[in-house]
């Protein structure tokens, strides 16, 4: 893979799987704000719900976020098996105060997927969601 086409399937991934309810415009094609210092950071952001739903042929992942600030990114990791997880997509947060909402969502297959979501802080710190178990046809 070029650099330049891991560049526009990262620019396509922050476009499509934006956060929701988010009233923060970024330029596009902007640079970072650096990222603070640890010891500046304050709380770490906590996950503080996860549910998935099935719902028109597709699978709808949501999640809230408590200390909503000092989250950087959010990984949503999609397994069919429970044991191996892989990366389905990459949410980048929205650095509104205090709690916020997320959501993904992707056309469902014929089977029962696992979603868990892989919250990175700005001071680099992780945290995974508890696994969400979604079956399109139960």
């Amino acid at each position: 893979m070029t650099k330049f086409t891991a560049f526009v399937i990262i620019v396509a991934l922050r476009i499509i799987y934006h956060p929701v309810h988010s009233k923060t415009e970024i330029a596009p094609f902007a640079s970072p704000a650096p990222s603070p210092v640890p010891s500046a950071i304050g709380t770490p952001a906590k996950l503080l719900d996860i549910y998935g739903s099935f719902y028109n042929n597709k699978i709808y992942l949501c999640w809230t976020v408590g200390e909503n600030e000092t989250a950087d990114q959010f990984e949503v990791e999609k397994s069919m098996d429970g044991k191996t997880f892989k990366m389905a997509a990459l949410v980048f947060g929205t650095d509104k105060p205090d709690t916020d909402n997320y959501q993904f969502y992707e056309k469902a297959g014929n089977q029962k997927v696992l979603y868990r979501i892989r919250l990175i802080n700005k001071d680099r710190k992780t945290e995974y969601s508890p696994v969400v178990e979604i079956n399109p046809f139960t």
